[in-house]
């Protein structure tokens, strides 16, 4: 049998890999290897001008991995799917494939994430307008949520300790535009949350929708869960990751 993919998370604004831990138990039980990144972003001191520190910092933890001949799935949430979109340029599995290399991205997986094409931005998907719950500073560089417990844990249990591991983000991060669609190149998954209250519903279905029309192989998963089902819905997320790196569970 061939050894198991390597999960890669990228969290999305505001939060730290530590978001994901109740889903990596799951998965490093079953026999997973993972792996988080720490978003430049996120709690910087000096906020960020654009999202290419945080690109760099996926790109710092696929590269060892590559190089050692891994396969990765790569697990994006919300504004982690731009920068992991992103991120992917070089990494593709089937591309290494042909040059004679081991390893790469086997596997994209969208958790309720941002799947934009080429020349959009987070804030063009958002047609420039700020959202309501998006609290910006004055110099307009950061920005934190005013209701993150409504926000992101409408159905999580003890919302408040993840409410309490939240930082500011560099908000200019979010006027970048994405220049490399990774789901274009790598067979994905997307997690549909029909509870979420961050990217509703049918704007998460108009992604996937785009995405496939424009030749995407994307398959697509539903749980009725928040913005954050990796802590209200932690083994359920956990079985879906695992279907995506090719297991039948």
């Amino acid at each position: 049998m061939p050894s198991k993919p390597v999960i890669v998370f990228v969290p999305g604004a505001w939060h730290t890999p530590d978001s994901f831990h109740l889903v990596t138990a799951e998965l490093q039980a079953a026999g997973y290897e993972t792996r988080g990144v720490d978003l430049a972003s996120v709690g910087a001191q000096t906020p960020l001008k654009d999202f290419w520190p945080d690109v760099e910092a996926i790109q710092r933890v696929l590269k060892p991995l590559a190089d050692e001949g891994k396969d990765i799935v790569l697990v994006v949430h919300s504004y982690g799917g731009v920068i992991g979109n992103q991120a992917v340029q070089g990494f593709v599995k089937s591309e290494r494939e042909k040059e004679g290399k081991k390893g790469g991205i086997s596997h994209i997986y969208f958790c309720c994430a941002f799947a934009l094409p080429e020349g959009v931005s987070l804030m063009d998907a958002l047609n420039n307008k700020p959202l309501s719950w998006f609290q910006i500073n004055d110099t307009q560089d950061t920005v934190t949520p005013a209701t993150p417990i409504e926000t992101f844990y409408n159905d999580v249990k003890e919302p408040e300790k993840y409410v309490n591991m939240l930082k500011p983000h560099s908000y200019r991060t979010f006027a970048s535009k994405v220049t490399y669609a990774g789901w274009r190149h790598v067979p994905s998954t997307y997690l549909l949350c029909e509870k979420d209250e961050a990217i509703p519903i049918h704007a998460q279905k108009g992604m996937v929708e785009a995405a496939q029309q424009a030749g995407a192989d994307m398959k697509v998963e539903t749980v009725s869960a928040s913005h954050s089902p990796f802590m209200s819905m932690a083994e359920e997320m956990a079985r879906s990751i695992r279907r995506a790196a090719g297991e039948s569970v």
